[in-house]
């Protein structure tokens, strides 16, 4: 019995530790069609529902490529010099010419 804990007990940790690292990586992606597939909500509901096995899904079929900080990169990039993140403070307007 002990045999079976020491070989299961490292395994369900490293599934519980992949299940957590997909959700936050699928949380953090910040546009929907930066994904392969799908939307954040139905990739969010898919890992918490169907556990490990959505993990692998998300992985196969849906997350974007270069994962989350590529896909935040690319949106960055996408919104050009005037665009900012959601909720952040814009850019003050340049100081006006003396003289």
């Amino acid at each position: 019995m002990n045999e079976w804990l020491l070989v299961f007990f490292p395994l369900m940790i490293a599934s519980i530790a992949f299940w957590i690292w997909a959700l936050v990586d699928a949380i953090r992606v910040p546009d929907d069609s930066l994904y392969q597939s799908g939307s954040k909500i139905v990739w969010v509901l898919v890992i918490v529902l169907v556990g490990w096995i959505g993990a692998i899904i998300y992985l196969a079929a849906g997350r974007p490529a270069g994962g989350a900080k590529a896909a935040i990169v690319a949106w960055q990039t996408r919104q050009g010099p005037g665009g900012s993140l959601p909720g952040s403070v814009p850019p003050p307007p340049p100081p006006a010419p003396l003289g």
